[in-house]
């Protein structure tokens, strides 16, 4: 079996050096040996898919206290089919109907804000279903007034995104407010935390279903996960017999979700705290270091006398050999900032050692474009596969 270095060089592609975190473009977390083996194991074997998604149900329950649960093939998956169980419920007639929505209660509330760019519009993912998207308040403000006046009977659903892309200067409803106002028209709440760490908050805070990236925090294989109310959450299971078996997740995707799952909630907090400060030890060996926002990311302020932005210095180590795609290039306080959670200690000392030579040799990028978990730029995504 060839190791992941000589599979690079067998595909023509570099190895990242991680100190971004969990962006799809980089393909999400690293998968655990044990992971690894369980995925292994499923491929080789037949099961009922619908019995594995019970057991990945009851498996969803047991860590994070909801009805129920299932897997999806991406949490972009996850939007477009939980806005389609919010309109079909379990009728398998409407399931087959979909996008076709006529008759049926087809608009899925979303404040304006909330209706950020993961790779794609959260608002596009919805409308995949078939569901038309009410967009509620501004881009930095949604009151009581708007969401209650956009209720309807038209209305199927409501959507609320975690997430740090949401305008943090902003003045949004809270999730409870959401959730209250919601329920006078007993229209559910969806909860999408693609990137969060733990959907029990909001499960406990009485979101009707909450979805989640498993390829994310927890470390699965790419999938996603769904999970809250039985009802809700079976709607979303039929959907695989509708819109949803054209983003359907196989059997690896499943057992993965279910072993990263059991994995995750089985480690302690303290456990993730120290392994962070471990990493961010190393790179203190070698670079001035001081704490992040969040206790997974650290900053490395830029060297006085090195001549070069910080976000000059994030696309030269984005180039080079072996690339080092960072967590954020700031310029207001010039400084780089690092993710530690997908970093093994190795990968750590070879980060510090190139970034230290970038300080050392700034030099300007062949493409300066801003640095972020969506980088991308229009000249490169016209030009694929043919860019490099």
């Amino acid at each position: 079996m060839h190791d992941r270095h000589n599979l690079c060089r067998r595909l023509g592609v570099k190895r990242v050096l991680n100190g971004m975190g969990m962006p799809t473009i980089l393909g999400a977390n690293a998968v655990s040996a044990d992971v690894r083996s369980a995925v292994d194991s499923a491929l080789q074997l037949s099961v009922e898919i619908d019995e594995l998604q019970a057991a990945a149900s009851r498996s969803i329950s047991l860590h994070t206290g909801a009805e129920a649960g299932c897997v999806t093939s991406s949490c972009s998956a996850a939007l477009a089919v939980a806005a389609a169980a919010a309109m079909t419920g379990p009728d398998l007639a409407k399931v087959a109907r979909l996008p076709d929505t006529a008759g049926l209660s087809d608009q899925i509330v979303l404040p304006l804000g909330h209706d950020v760019n993961f790779g794609a519009p959260v608002s596009q993912m919805i409308r995949i279903s078939g569901a038309e998207v009410v967009r509620v308040g501004t881009a930095s403000h949604c009151d009581g007034h708007h969401l209650r006046g956009a209720m309807s009977e038209r209305v199927a659903a409501m959507f609320f995104v975690d997430s740090a892309d949401v305008n943090p200067a902003g003045s949004f409803l809270s999730l409870a407010r959401c959730i209250e106002i919601a329920r006078t028209k007993n229209v559910p709440v969806v909860v999408d935390t693609a990137a969060g760490s733990d959907v029990r908050p909001f499960l406990d805070a009485g979101a009707g279903l909450v979805l989640t990236s498993a390829h994310k925090q927890m470390g699965a294989p790419t999938s996603g996960m769904i999970c809250g109310s039985l009802d809700l959450v079976r709607s979303c299971y039929l959907q695989n017999y509708g819109i949803g078996r054209a983003m359907k997740v196989g059997k690896e995707g499943i057992v993965g979700c279910i072993a990263a799952l059991d994995a995750w909630y089985a480690e302690t907090p303290e456990t993730r705290r120290a392994r962070w400060k471990r990493l961010a030890g190393i790179l203190a060996g070698r670079l001035k270091v001081r704490s992040g926002p969040h206790p997974h990311v650290v900053a490395c302020p830029v060297p006085e006398g090195c001549d070069s932005s910080a976000r000059a210095l994030a696309n030269q180590l984005r180039e080079g050999d072996p690339p080092v795609w960072v967590h954020r290039a700031d310029d207001l306080d010039s400084s780089l900032w690092l993710d530690l959670r997908v970093m093994s200690e190795a990968d750590a000392a070879a980060i510090a050692d190139r970034i230290h030579q970038a300080f050392d040799d700034p030099r300007p990028p062949v493409e300066d474009v801003p640095f972020h978990d969506l980088y991308w730029s229009e000249r490169r995504l016209l030009a694929w596969p043919n860019w490099r």
